[in-house]
């Protein structure tokens, strides 16, 4: 079945207000945004009381305003003044530009005017605070999280909301990742900017190490961390999508997200299951970002060692002195030369020539016999039929696999040296995946697995004709761009 994923950009202004985001980018922006927080704090954030359903009366809110201006007034006019306008009178401004804005909703309900917040726009503004509040990311937590929840739906302990809150999860995780490294790249220039050595270092701890980084970064290559599971994730994915469950989520689509629709139903939970299959990927996040790491650090070290390896205070000692040129006498600034013409002919140096080349026999050289060319394209041929790349072994599984998603180790066929060396190389990174924390990330033999994986089987040893070793299968890997083709 063939799947197709929305393409259209959904629409923001249809859902909050087209003007929300006026009163952030004023010049007052910090003020407006300090006095949002304080406001969702103590009226409809989840930390305050339960707001009435009616909302609150125009005069509280207009009350809260003043408060927070008496206790904090930072404002300032385009001359740097103090606004000469009444407390009151710049309380009820701030109040209409929230309501103008959309921020606030102001209904007459008898007499009164009551003021409340839109639910679409307490969630956006919640969604700020939480992005403005991010710390470092940790993945542990996350793939902990996405995998018991993927367990919950495969025992059938839960249901497609579940499923799609793991998804969720996955495709925030790998934009954290892939953001993380932008923020090392940019931080630098920032820090470079730091007058003295104790700023530099300073910064470079506090925002580098500690707001910047991966909260476990040091255990994503220990056995042990979560991340290391991310094959049962995976293999818990393609159970989802192969077996009974898939018709029960369907019908949970269908009856909650697709208004009794069964392809919408479909397309649903296959964009649940593609996010989720990104989080094969995650390998290719973790190695950028350990490299930009590297060359943090480099550049990092680099900068402290010419720091302490510079004059201290130069930019002093030139000061000086050039104060020194300007206030000194005409006999004191005299260039130390001899006497005579400073330009002379005879001053200047000689022209460099460069020496004649020596001239140069070749070397005798002896053409090589027949047998010797003979036994070097025999070795040549023994090396290659002998080395395996990633084109030998996509060719000598695509030959066995063909268009179906799995095949037994006992049925590879061994024709050719060529087949002996890729059935040896599959039955290696059998044993090594099958190793607690599976396949190394640095494993050279990880180059050759190109759209499958090698599992290894439990139920004994095969014999074949030229080896003895533990049963395996090759499993096919799905790609996202198949399914959304």
């Amino acid at each position: 079945m063939t799947t197709t994923s929305s393409t259209t950009t959904p629409s923001l202004f249809s859902v909050v207000p087209a003007g929300i985001f006026g009163p952030l980018a004023s010049p007052n922006r910090e003020h407006y945004w300090s006095l949002l927080c304080r406001l969702f704090e103590e009226f409809f954030g989840p930390d305050a009381p339960v707001p009435p359903s009616h909302g609150f009366p125009r005069r509280e809110i207009t009350a809260a305003f003043e408060r927070y201006l008496l206790t904090d007034d930072p404002w300032e006019d385009e001359d740097g003044q103090a606004p000469d306008a009444s407390l009151n009178t710049r309380a009820n401004a701030i109040h209409e530009r929230f309501r103008l804005a959309g921020w606030l909703r102001q209904e007459r309900i008898g007499a009164r005017e009551m003021v409340s917040m839109p639910p679409a726009v307490t969630q956006l503004l919640s969604t700020l605070v939480e992005f403005s509040e991010h710390g470092p990311t940790f993945l542990s937590a996350k793939m902990r999280s996405i995998e018991l929840q993927l367990q919950q739906v495969s025992e059938g302990r839960a249901d497609g909301g579940t499923l799609d809150e793991a998804a969720d999860q996955a495709r925030r995780l790998l934009v954290s990742l892939s953001s993380m490294s932008l923020q090392v790249r940019d931080l630098m220039p920032e820090l470079s900017k730091a007058e003295t050595t104790a700023q530099f270092a300073r910064q470079w701890f506090e925002r580098y190490v500690s707001q910047l980084f991966i909260g476990d970064y040091a255990e994503l290559h220990r056995a042990d961390h979560p991340l290391a599971r991310r094959s049962s994730i995976l293999a818990m994915v393609q159970q989802l999508e192969a077996g009974p469950r898939r018709q029960e989520l369907s019908a949970w689509y269908a009856e909650h997200a697709g208004n009794g629709d069964p392809a919408r139903a479909q397309a649903r939970l296959a964009r649940s299951l593609s996010r989720l299959r990104e989080l094969e990927r995650i390998d290719e996040y973790l190695a950028r970002l350990d490299e930009d790491i590297r060359q943090a650090n480099r550049r990092a070290l680099a900068f402290l060692d010419y720091r302490l390896r510079a004059p201290d205070r130069l930019d002093v000692l030139l000061r000086r002195a050039c104060r020194g040129v300007l206030t000194a006498s005409e006999d004191a600034l005299r260039l130390p030369v001899a006497a005579g013409p400073l330009m002379d002919e005879s001053r200047l140096r000689a022209p460099h020539r460069r020496p004649q080349p020596i001239p140069r026999s070749a070397n005798a050289t002896t053409p090589p016999t027949p047998e010797q060319l003979a036994r070097l394209a025999l070795l040549r041929r023994m090396k290659r039929a002998r080395l395996v790349n990633a084109e030998d072994m996509a060719r000598y599984v695509g030959r066995h696999l063909g268009d179906g998603d799995g095949i037994d180790s006992r049925e590879l066929a061994i024709a050719s040296i060529e087949d002996l060396r890729a059935y040896q190389t599959l039955l290696t990174l059998a044993l090594r995946s099958h190793r607690v924390g599976g396949l190394r990330r640095e494993d050279p033999l990880g180059r050759l697995l190109r759209g499958f994986r090698v599992e290894l089987l439990d139920d004994g040893d095969h014999d074949n004709d030229y080896l003895r070793g533990p049963r395996f299968q090759i499993r096919r890997v799905a790609s996202t761009a198949r399914n959304t083709a």
